[in-house]
């Protein structure tokens, strides 16, 4: 008799899925961190490749290439311009390197790197929805996300800091800071008001 294979339920594939894209935005933040560091990568190289990279976004937008729509919604399959929330990581990355002392750049990056897809682990209950989880599991996520943008953080800064910056951040990402009805993309608010609270904190 022959064994009947289960097929993996759609949520457990797309949550896969996003384990995969979640490991590339992380490592993505942390490879950006690393380079311009080491001085592998400067803000104007990096410039550079966002100007390019915008054109393709922009051209694949406006004549739509099936493979490479496929491509650049490597991290978000039901974006509506596919490849603007990757244009969007690279640029919040790249202005707060262009805008803030280098330690404070660097903790900022490392707060969108790993808080960020903590939060929307965490916030979906590893595989389940938004609206399974209750009031306080939700706040519980968010607290988590903090604390691991915050120890992420903590390697270029000091701690507390570190999570003032991350709670800040994350309390802005929750709330969907929006400009005239349009939704701003996390990717550019996280890293921006993370380094502009670190930047206000060494005034103090």
């Amino acid at each position: 008799m022959k064994r009947k294979h289960r097929r993996p339920s759609p949520n457990r594939v797309s949550f896969g899925m996003e384990i995969v894209r979640k490991l590339i935005h992380v490592t993505a933040g942390i490879l950006i961190v690393l380079f311009v560091e080491k001085g592998i990568l400067t803000e104007e190289i990096l410039g550079l490749i966002i100007f390019i990279f915008g054109l393709v976004v922009l051209l694949n937008y406006k004549y739509e290439q099936e493979l490479l729509t496929h491509v650049l919604s490597i991290n978000r399959a039901d974006a509506r311009i596919p490849g603007l929330d990757v244009l969007s990581f690279f640029l919040g990355a790249w202005l707060v390197l262009i805008i803030f002392p280098n330690p404070l750049a660097f903790a900022a990056i490392m707060i969108l790197a790993f808080a960020d897809p903590a939060a929307h682990l965490l916030g979906t209950g590893f595989g389940g929805t938004d609206v399974s989880l209750s009031q306080r599991q939700i706040w519980s996520a968010a607290a988590t996300a903090t604390l691991i943008g915050a120890l992420a953080a903590w390697v270029y800064v000091d701690f507390w800091p570190a999570l003032i910056a991350s709670a800040v951040a994350m309390f802005i990402e929750a709330g969907e800071f929006k400009i005239r009805s349009h939704h701003i993309d996390d990717n550019l608010t996280i890293p921006l008001v993370a380094g502009a609270v670190l930047w206000l904190i060494t005034l103090i």
